[in-house]
């Protein structure tokens, strides 16, 4: 379907249904299925003959993750963001990665512990630095660690957090697009960025022998605003005017300034907590308008842009006019959130749900962790929704589906799962240490966790335990041993995605609907780097120096929330969405993953608009 390049400010994050005029610009996304979640193509699901067609489609390979894989795309730049990243994979599998013109990537740590392999690794990473200079490309590195030295070059947070990480898994890829033009004659060409929201560390591990999902939707850039020049010019404001001035002399502060776009605010504001604000290009100059900065680059390398190296993929073109229609990036130097404000993320499919490590209060209290997600619920069902028909019905639990557990509390999980749960949120106030549901916790939540038996009869054996991390003392609480669910079916023919032998890394929390029983659909959905702990969530605590609440939380993550309200935000319905799994016995599919009217949908009444995700477990009826 169509969506709109903008949202009224008057409508933007309200839940409600509306009915709205499909956008005239479509280019942001304009084949993507509406819920944008994939699989990472596992051992199992890349030979041809494993998966039928209307299964396949739900993989994808890692380039074609990054958006690597589409003829003629002009890469500009890339933003990795990872826990673990083991840097001669990256290079076996991505070798073209070092003629991106521009590449930054942050981390945590490498695959391997041993003193050989780290410094086998940093040998890697100077060879793609020296590499990407000899092409008049750079490449930086790096490390976030929460508990080095506060304000420290690998940890930019004002305070030490012992047992913080980096855990997010992020891409962010600039490219030039040729798209249809907006009134219909020709193409133009457009710099798109496209978000890449995953579970998988990057190495072999994890992009191809365990289960992995991601998020990925692209977004054009934003429409440029002529700057107007005055009549008479003040000469004591001309430096102040001259920071807003981009290669192609129009004013980009109105994109860099704060959006009403909650999906770009919150990217923007999770970039900032790297503290990378150096300001430089962010294009390959011949596409943005001016080949003086890479022309600089070559000829410190003794070249110039006639004798540059073969191996650079990125052909010389004209430079962009004044009256260009092409919406393309300029050689404006900017700060990498003030980059990401540049593009028009309006028809986000999905919210994000950040988390980033310190004493969250006040103002910032609910812009991460766990109280974020449940402000995002709590705006997607209002209560009068959720004090209504739906709480009368039984609901089933929320399932939790993690590859780590952290050493829980009985109180800390009920108050989690009280926040989340849309049928008590607004009831439920997680900075009051007693308001939290009193139900059993089974009534509350499961959580899908692999048995000894399924990681030993994985496609790794027993190698791919290491990255389901569970210490004994945490996982044998007795408060914890009722609400475990197995990964797999016990029938193993029951496998619609092959995931069964494919050890879980991806990490998600469904709640299915009250009406699941003859539906099977389900209210919201997360994918996330978060696993089940503290450190990942948050935890609300008392300030002793304020007398208030803050939510104190450890480590970098990143995860997306979908459920219908999302969806009807940025697409014209004329039908209420609900979200349904394919297999295990769950919804049959129709052959589309695409957002449509099902009239013939002979599985589910014709009153829906049904938008289906392939979930790799059973969510409805775990063994």
């Amino acid at each position: 379907i169509e969506m709109e390049s903008s949202i009224d400010v008057s409508e933007v994050r309200k839940p409600a249904a509306r009915k709205r005029a499909a956008s005239k610009n479509s280019s942001a996304d304009n084949n993507a299925p509406v819920i944008p979640f994939y699989l990472f193509e596992t051992t199992s699901a890349k030979p041809p003959s494993a998966l039928p067609q209307e299964k396949r489609k739900y993989f994808q390979t890692l380039r074609e993750a990054i958006g690597l894989d589409v003829p003629n795309r002009q890469m500009q730049w890339l933003v990795i963001s990872n826990f673990l990243i083991d840097f001669q994979y990256v290079y076996a599998k991505l070798p073209d990665i070092v003629q991106i013109p521009r590449v930054v990537v942050f981390y945590g740590s490498f695959y391997g512990s041993s003193m050989d392999h780290v410094y086998y690794q940093e040998i890697i990473m100077k060879n793609w630095e020296a590499t990407a200079e000899r092409n008049g490309n750079t490449v930086e590195f790096i490390r976030l660690i929460p508990g080095d030295p506060p304000k420290s070059k690998t940890n930019p947070l004002p305070v030490k957090i012992t047992y913080g990480c980096h855990h997010t898994k992020m891409f962010l890829t600039g490219f030039d697009d040729q798209v249809r033009s907006e009134g219909g004659g020709g193409s133009m060409r457009q710099s798109m960025i496209r978000v890449v929201v995953h579970t998988a560390n990057f190495g072999a591990p994890d992009m191809e022998y365990k289960t992995n999902g991601f998020y990925a939707q692209n977004f054009p850039l934003k429409k440029r605003v002529e700057k107007k020049r005055p009549s008479v010019v003040n000469p004591y404001k001309v430096a102040a005017k001259s920071a807003t001035k981009s290669g192609s002399g129009y004013d980009t502060s109105a994109a860099i300034a704060k959006s009403t776009c909650s999906f770009e605010n919150d990217l923007a504001d999770y970039l900032e907590s790297y503290s990378y604000n150096t300001r430089q290009s962010w294009c390959a100059p011949t596409l943005g308008g001016s080949m003086d900065i890479r022309e600089a680059r070559l000829k410190r390398f003794g070249q110039g842009m006639g004798t540059q190296s073969s191996s650079t993929v990125y052909p010389l073109q004209p430079a962009a006019t004044a009256n260009d229609t092409s919406r393309i990036l300029t050689s404006q130097e900017l700060s990498l959130p003030d980059l990401i404000r540049q593009y028009d993320y309006s028809s986000a499919y999905a919210v994000l749900i950040p988390s980033v490590p310190g004493y969250h209060k006040g103002v910032t209290i609910n812009k991460y962790g766990y109280l974020k997600l449940r402000r995002e619920i709590m705006d997607a069902f209002p209560s009068s929704q959720t004090l209504g028909e739906k709480k009368k019905r039984k609901k089933p639990p929320m399932v939790c589906q993690f590859s780590s557990l952290g050493s829980l509390h009985e109180k800390w999980l009920r108050k989690f799962c009280s926040a989340l749960d849309y049928t008590s949120t607004h009831t439920t106030n997680p900075l009051d240490d007693n308001c939290m549901a009193t139900k059993p916790l089974q009534s509350l939540t499961k959580i899908i966790w692999p048995t000894t038996d399924e990681i030993r009869n994985s496609v790794e054996g027993v190698d791919g335990g290491g990255s389901v991390p569970g210490r004994e003392t945490n996982l044998q609480k007795p408060f914890l041993k009722p609400l475990y669910h197995r990964w797999s079916k016990r029938d193993i023919s029951n496998d619609p995605f092959l995931t069964a032998r494919h050890v879980p890394h991806i990490k998600t929390i469904v709640q299915p609907s009250p009406s699941f029983s003859y539906d099977r659909s389900i209210e919201w959905l997360l994918l996330t780097s978060h696993n089940l702990s503290k450190a990942a969530w948050g935890q609300v605590q008392n300030n002793k120096r304020t007398g208030g609440k803050d939510c104190f939380i450890s480590h970098w993550e990143l995860g997306v929330m979908f459920s219908p309200a999302t969806l009807l935000e940025v697409c014209g319905m004329t039908k209420p969405v609900r979200i349904l799994p394919i297999g295990y016995g769950g919804a049959e599919d129709n052959g589309t993953i695409s957002l449509c009217d099902d009239e013939d949908d002979d599985d589910m009444s014709s009153d829906f608009i049904n938008v289906r995700v392939p979930l790799p477990y059973d969510v409805h009826m775990p063994d």
